[in-house]
């Protein structure tokens, strides 16, 4: 069956992959870029594509009603919508000031539950629709404290959205890619400058430039094939709540569950005798 799919920060990487699979499977796409540009397609894809300007760090939320006003103007309904705008804020949290970590709140978590709350009226007024959640490995696992943070929160708000939306027949994915290869790692995505230094940090700064400038076009994530597996996970009766992607997002999040159980099973007996019971 056709979808309507609603893609933020679809002009480029992954949101440009995830139109591209979502027109190829005959579906009609929403792609909402910053400028309003997404690039010419083909006539038979042009058709199903409607191309709308918006920024998910306003603040503004009647910008995003106008969009899926619009949305639901041209196409009539929306089925899938795909929370996929952000950057990276690869800074050491000594290091950051809380203004930089304030603008990254605003696009990658604030900007996702503001496009979030102007769809929702749309599908649960048709009792259906699937929502995706772009978070990452970061979202499960701690490494750069400020990214991980804003990803952390991602994936929170998205397991407990599948929670209070079940009863709508609305869907909710949360997507953990992991190393992809798109520009997300260029000076356009990502931020890695710090706002001061501090020398003890020196050679951890050091090493993560390193690695970001080492993996920054290396990176073994193929865009197409996650824009064909969402297109999959979409269509599929039961999807799941959470979705790693890629096969180093997989073993990431299989060691920190290990570790997770690693201390619930070394502290167990001391965490269960706090109850009243056994304190009495």
């Amino acid at each position: 069956m056709s979808q309507v799919w609603f893609i933020t920060g679809a002009s480029r990487g992954l949101g440009r992959a995830i139109a591209g699979a979502a027109l190829a499977a005959g579906h009609s796409v929403v792609a909402t870029t910053r400028s309003g540009v997404f690039g010419a397609q083909s006539p038979e894809h042009a058709k199903r594509l409607l191309v709308l300007p918006l920024d998910v760090s306003n603040p503004d939320e009647a910008a995003y009603r106008a969009a899926v006003d619009a949305a639901a103007a041209k196409f009539g309904r929306i089925d899938v919508l795909v929370n996929n705008a952000g950057y990276g804020l690869l800074t050491l949290f000594e290091e950051t000031e809380e203004a930089q970590l304030r603008a990254a709140f605003e696009t990658n978590v604030f900007g996702l539950i503001r496009v979030t709350r102007a769809v929702l009226p749309v599908m649960r007024q048709q009792r259906a629709g699937h929502i995706f959640c772009i978070s990452s490995l970061a979202g499960y696992v701690g490494g750069a404290a400020m990214y991980s943070t804003a990803k952390f929160a991602v994936s929170g708000f998205t397991e407990s959205l599948a929670f209070e939306l079940s009863s709508f027949g609305i869907k909710v994915t949360n997507v953990a890619p992991g190393y992809f290869r798109t520009d997300f790692l260029d000076g356009s995505s990502v931020q890695a400058h710090p706002t001061h230094t501090i020398a003890d940090y020196d050679a951890l700064r050091e090493g993560l430039g390193a690695f970001v400038q080492q993996a920054n076009h290396n990176q073994m994530g193929d865009p197409a094939a996650l824009g064909r597996l969402l297109v999959e996970v979409a269509g599929a009766e039961l999807p799941p709540v959470h979705l790693p992607v890629g096969a180093d997002a997989i073993g990431a999040i299989e060691q920190r569950q290990s570790s997770l159980m690693a201390d619930l099973d070394a502290w167990r007996d001391k965490s269960t005798a706090t109850t009243r019971e056994a304190t009495q």
